[in-house]
């Protein structure tokens, strides 16, 4: 076991490569993006809105909501980098026909993008307005209530969720970016999440080598179903808005769009599978501590028992996951009363549901899988 962490630890440090800027899912950033990797002169930075010396935001107007456009002129201070403290005046565009528009006030943080020409300031402009902290917050409850609850397991916990997230973005994503297969390569993180995930949060023993097995097998099934189906549709890994937005650079066109589709249908299916496979062959470990005369007939029975009662919520709750990041296009397929024909065949509809099918197949054979092997080991 000791062999198996060390060869997976050099694995993780030998692929960790930079890798490229975060990328916009928005299609009308193409061209902002294109020009964030040829012409690198900007700075981005936090602002603070010292004062509004012009706002039309409140006035009446009898004018449809399409030509309806206000401003408001913003005094603002930088707050970092090399021109901290600098005051700007900035123009701030309304559309109000775009729902959610900002309106500023007084005091509110803004993000700046700012270009340079001769060392100096040439043109400002308004990214965001400014969340970090809003996030951070969320992210800091997530992890009190975890060492709270959850005590050393919540640490574990917090432990392999770091590890996980850094193979992916250190490992994973470079590798792709390198031009690496990325369906191999998807199973390898997988399976090297898998194994550091399970050993930290449940140790060295029977049950994590059991879970191990069982998920991994899940993943491939998962794996397996994916290439066979998404082929089969011709899918083509570009059904959503960041993999065309990506596809326009340049230097990413010769991505294998279609494998890394499959790649995110193995890691995302991979924690509702992981969590299958501890929880079962947990049950089974209990069942032998219960009663060591078990036989593994009755073992097979109660597990495949508490799999069932399992395999129904479990398998929901990756659906719906699925379901979620489409709902907008849902929403929109029904204002517009686009036919059934026409939505089951669309690429971006196929994908989904060949993404949630091939990983609940997955989940669903990941009990029987962890059941044999569980009742193969325990009652070896």
């Amino acid at each position: 076991m000791k062999k198996i962490i060390s060869i997976i630890i050099s694995i993780i440090f030998l692929s960790s490569f930079s890798y490229a800027d975060e990328l916009s899912s928005d299609l009308d950033m193409r061209n902002y993006y294109q020009n964030k990797i040829e012409n690198n002169n900007y700075i981005v930075t936090k602002a603070i809105i010292k004062n509004i010396t012009y706002d039309d935001t409140n006035e009446k107007r009898d004018v449809q909501i399409e030509a309806d456009i206000r401003y408001q002129h913003l005094e603002v201070q930088i707050l970092q980098g090399k021109y901290k403290g600098q005051n700007l005046t900035i123009r701030h565009t309304i559309e109000r026909i775009m729902p959610g528009y900002y309106v500023f006030k007084k005091g509110d943080k803004i993000l700046l993008r700012i270009t340079e020409e001769n060392n100096s300031i040439s043109t400002v402009k308004i990214e965001e307005k400014v969340r970090d902290t809003q996030i951070f917050l969320i992210i800091g409850l997530f992890i009190f209530l975890l060492i709270l609850i959850g005590g050393k397991n919540g640490i574990k916990t917090i432990l392999s969720l770091l590890i996980t997230i850094a193979v992916i973005v250190f490992c994973y994503i470079p590798m792709i970016i390198k031009g690496f297969n990325p369906i191999l390569s998807s199973i390898i993180i997988s399976v090297i999440a898998i194994i550091l995930t399970l050993l930290i949060i449940s140790g060295k023993n029977k049950k994590t080598l059991v879970s191990i097995i069982g998920t991994s097998l899940g993943v491939i099934c998962s794996c397996v179903l994916s290439i066979i189906f998404g082929k089969m549709s011709h899918l083509t890994g570009l059904s959503s808005d960041s993999a065309i937005s990506l596809a326009y650079i340049p230097n990413f066109r010769t991505l294998n769009y279609q494998g890394i589709l499959f790649g995110t249908i193995i890691i995302g299916a991979l924690g509702a599978i992981m969590d299958v496979a501890i929880s079962i062959s947990s049950s089974l470990w209990e069942l032998t501590q219960v009663n060591n005369n078990i036989t593994k007939k009755e073992m097979i029975i109660s597990g495949m028992n508490i799999g069932k009662d399992m395999m129904g919520s479990m398998s929901n709750t990756l659906i719906l996951a699925y379901v979620g990041t489409t709902l907008h296009l849902i929403i929109l397929f029904i204002v517009y009363k686009i036919q059934f024909v026409e939505i089951i065949n669309l690429d971006s509809i196929s994908t989904e549901i060949i993404r949630a099918m091939a990983g609940s197949i997955g989940l669903i054979l990941t009990i029987p899988f962890t059941v044999f092997v569980g009742t193969y080991f325990y009652k070896k």
